[in-house]
């Protein structure tokens, strides 16, 4: 009885393991029926793809360099004269040509002045004394009452004094000038950007005060590569980036001579009154060759991979791969070099699994386009 028992349960378990087998079998051919459904609808309905034209147009190469806004005029106002700092602009005020930046001491000057003036009268009464024996010995010379001799010295003197109240003249002069330098002025508009003296503090000629800095009168200064100097041209605008923004600055001038060390040389674009501030860090795009024509596509159309860089171009619903060199980019468009024309059509999206010689469809809105 128990083996009997025992052969009874053995046929048991061999007969689930038939089920089981036969369930996974089944399970599987159903799969693959309907796998292969999915595969065979695929092909008739396509690729779900979006796509644009290719277009044919002039470009102008260009490069992107690093680049600095300037002021034209940026200077360290100094000193004319010596004496005692009595009161300097603060940073950051905004001046006007000509008016007042730093008052210096002048008190010693206007003593100076004051007796220079008092010699310049002493002397000019001295001219008149001499003026007047001067015509007194001319007519008792004439009347032969005096000598000759007399009236050749009178002369010379009167001559001698003139020039001497001459040269104390030009020393006033002198003195009153020193005195207007004691005010320092602004010789342009600008902000006063560094402070360089404090008052009370004894100033000496040529001793910096202040920097002054023109705000409105700005440059980009770009150092640009010698190889691309005969593509710029005077007024050309180009591009420049700044703070996520792109702006168009003419070019204004340029050196004619370069860097022996670095192989570049100075480029200017103008910006004048531009809201940014002298010393910010742009991006400017500068040509590199002369303008051609090219063949432009989207930049979602390229499709890169290791060893190759190719579109996928769209005819009677049926993609074609076409490798390409990757050219110049233009914001959304990058020119390309390959067997493309324009008005040909290539996949923007949709593209990525997409294999040579495989059928697409399109959305409601690209079948006319397409068609």
């Amino acid at each position: 009885m128990i083996l009997i028992n025992k052969l009874n349960k053995s046929g048991q378990v061999v007969q689930r393991i038939r089920a089981l087998k036969l369930l996974a079998a089944s399970t599987t051919l159903v799969m693959m029926v309907f796998s292969g459904q999915a595969f065979a609808q695929e092909p008739e309905q396509g690729h779900l793809v979006s796509i644009e034209q290719v277009k044919k147009e002039q470009v102008n190469p260009t490069m992107w360099l690093p680049a600095n806004v300037i002021s034209r005029k940026n200077a360290p106002i100094s000193a004319e004269q010596t004496g005692q700092l009595l009161w300097v602009e603060e940073v950051g005020s905004q001046v006007k040509q000509g008016q007042l930046l730093a008052q210096l001491d002048d008190r010693h000057l206007k003593l100076q002045l004051k007796r220079q003036q008092a010699q310049v009268n002493q002397h000019q009464a001295n001219v008149d004394y001499l003026r007047g024996q001067k015509a007194r010995f001319a007519t008792l010379s004439e009347k032969n009452n005096s000598a000759l001799s007399e009236l050749e010295r009178v002369s010379k003197d009167l001559t001698v004094a003139i020039n001497e109240t001459a040269a104390l003249s030009i020393e006033v002069e002198q003195t009153l000038l020193a005195i207007e330098k004691t005010a320092i002025v602004a010789p342009f508009s600008g902000n006063v950007s560094e402070q360089f003296a404090h008052v009370g503090e004894l100033i000496t000629i040529g001793r910096p005060l202040l920097q002054l800095t023109d705000t409105k009168n700005l440059d980009v200064s770009i150092a640009a590569p010698i190889a691309i100097a005969p593509f710029l041209t005077r007024g050309q605008k180009v591009m420049v980036k700044w703070q996520q923004q792109l702006i168009q600055l003419p070019i204004r001038t340029w050196s004619q001579a370069g860097s022996q060390l670095s192989r570049t040389f100075e480029v200017r674009l103008a910006a004048d009154n531009l809201a940014i501030i002298a010393g910010s860090a742009v991006t400017v795009s500068l040509p590199k060759q002369s303008p051609r024509d090219a063949i432009l596509v989207p930049r979602d159309a390229l499709v890169l991979r290791e060893n190759e860089t190719y579109v996928l171009t769209v005819s009677d619903h049926q993609a074609k791969k076409v490798s390409v060199l990757v050219g110049q980019g233009i914001e959304r468009w990058v020119s390309v070099i390959g067997e493309l024309a324009a008005n040909d059509n290539v996949v923007v999206r949709g593209g990525e699994r997409l294999l040579d010689g495989q059928k697409v469809r399109f959305s409601g809105e690209l079948v006319a386009a397409v068609k």
